[in-house]
């Protein structure tokens, strides 16, 4: 195997192509996060972004997008945005992790999403953890018997708190992806007051950050794009969630909503419009991220193994 270094910002048409057909190839890489145009994005608003190549027998056979730190150091493309990360390579690719930090130059590599069936970092892993998903490759009156059996009545108490809405103030409005600035705005605004209000990191509050995902929202190709899913009670904004999705799969990424609504879990109203829509379309799952919160246990069906751990030579 020969490996190599080049800068994300300088991949080739040809380039993207072959990662692309790598990806799309391989179900356990059909999260957003490993397509080529989210590690693009980033390289448009960090010049830190480098891509190890995998070549054999003449012919590139896996991508390694890393951030490269002072002395060697990496960690995943996006930082941490990254709710998934790894090696994009073909199947049947023979490779070792030490081999490849080598030929990346890299002494150190942190990860905390790693896909933990990629067996050759198995040994850096210190711990797994789940990321929920919503399986919507079905019906949607198929996914609600799904969850009466795994029980909770987290689906009963969200279709009482709708018609309640209703009542109170007027039906509500489902966009599943919209163009609307002042939604994609508020939903900037909410994240931020949330991250202040919880001490989370706060990272609308880098430039970069609100960069990428402007980019990312203008995105929108079959493989790729942004998608801004949007609820309204009337001509009110209530709630909004900025998510990535490939041909496939839906990443949930940035929820928000309009305090005003609180009583009525506008987000979780949201949350079940957007999987009524999944099950309708050519969506297989929706992933939840990392963490089993409250809200996504009463939700999910299934979760995905990542793995958090240090590669270290």
């Amino acid at each position: 195997m020969k490996y190599s270094v080049i800068p994300a910002g300088e991949l080739s048409p040809d380039l993207v192509a072959r990662w692309a057909a790598i990806q799309e190839a391989d179900q356990a890489l059909a999260s957003p996060y490993f397509r080529p145009e989210f590690s693009r994005a980033v390289a448009e608003v960090r010049d830190d972004l480098f891509v190890g190549l995998m070549e054999a027998e003449n012919r590139v056979v896996g991508f390694f997008p890393f951030h490269r730190r002072w002395g060697g150091v990496a960690r995943p493309v996006g930082l941490g945005l990254s709710d998934y990360h790894g090696v994009i390579a073909e199947p049947e690719a023979e490779w070792t992790a030490e081999a490849l930090m080598r030929g990346c130059r890299l002494v150190r590599w942190e990860f905390d999403h790693l896909l933990s069936g990629q067996a050759q970092w198995q040994a850096y892993q210190r711990n797994l953890e789940p990321s929920p998903i919503i399986d919507t490759s079905q019906k949607y009156e198929q996914y609600e018997a799904t969850r009466r059996k795994l029980g909770g009545k987290q689906l009963y108490e969200t279709n009482r708190r709708i018609r309640k809405l209703a009542r109170e103030h007027e039906p509500h409005r489902f966009v599943f992806n919209t163009d609307d600035a002042a939604a994609f705005e508020a939903m900037i605004a909410w994240k931020r007051l949330q991250c202040q209000r919880t001490g989370v990191h706060d990272y609308f509050g880098l430039d970069w950050t609100v960069e990428l995902v402007r980019r990312i929202h203008a995105h929108d190709s079959t493989h790729f794009g942004g998608v801004l899913s949007a609820m309204y009670v009337g001509e009110k904004l209530a709630a909004v969630h900025f998510g990535m999705r490939t041909s496939t799969v839906l990443h949930s990424w940035f929820p928000g909503y309009d305090d005003d609504f609180h009583q009525y879990s506008p987000g979780l109203i949201l949350l079940i419009e957007m999987i009524r829509h999944a099950c309708a379309g050519d969506i297989a799952y929706i992933d939840l991220g990392k963490d089993v919160v409250p809200y996504k246990e009463k939700f999910m069906t299934g979760a995905i193994q990542v793995a958090e751990g240090c590669a270290e030579l």
